[in-house]
C-alpha cells in the first residue's frame, strides 16, 4: 500500500531530511519506493513509501511511532493513504456496478 507522510518542521534541516529518510526505510520493505520531497507548503516535508499491504487501521500505530521516533522536531503531521491508478479505476468500477444495481432495483 502506498503512504504519504507529511511533517512540519520550523525551518526544514538536513538533518530533518534525513529524519525523513529513515522514518520512510524503517516503514518500507523496498526503499527504492522512498521519495522525500518539499511540499509546496513552506516548513513541510513529504516522504512517499511504500508499505506492505495490511489494514490501515494497523498501519496506524506503525506509522505514528516512527513518526515519533525519526521526527522529533516537528511541529506537525499528518499521513494518509493514496490510491494508485489501478486502485483508483478499480474503486470507480466498483461504484458505477453498485450505483447500477441501485437504479435497476427502482
Amino acid at each position: 500500500m502506498n503512504v504519504r507522510v507529511r511533517i512540519q518542521f520550523k525551518a526544514p534541516t538536513d538533518d530533518d531530511w534525513e529524519a525523513m529518510r529513515s522514518l520512510a526505510k524503517d516503514l518500507t520493505k523496498s526503499p527504492e519506493s522512498v521519495k522525500v520531497f518539499a511540499d509546496n507548503r513552506p516548513e513541510w516535508l513529504v516522504a512517499e513509501f511504500t508499505m506492505p499491504t495490511e489494514a490501515q487501521y494497523k498501519a496506524v500505530p506503525k506509522i505514528d511511532s516512527a513518526i515519533r521516533f525519526h521526527c522529533w522536531r516537528r511541529s506537525d503531521s499528518s499521513f494518509s493513504f493514496p490510491f494508485t491508478e489501478e486502485e483508483r479505476a478499480r474503486a470507480d468500477r466498483k461504484s458505477e456496478r453498485r450505483k447500477a444495481r441501485r437504479r435497476a432495483r427502482r
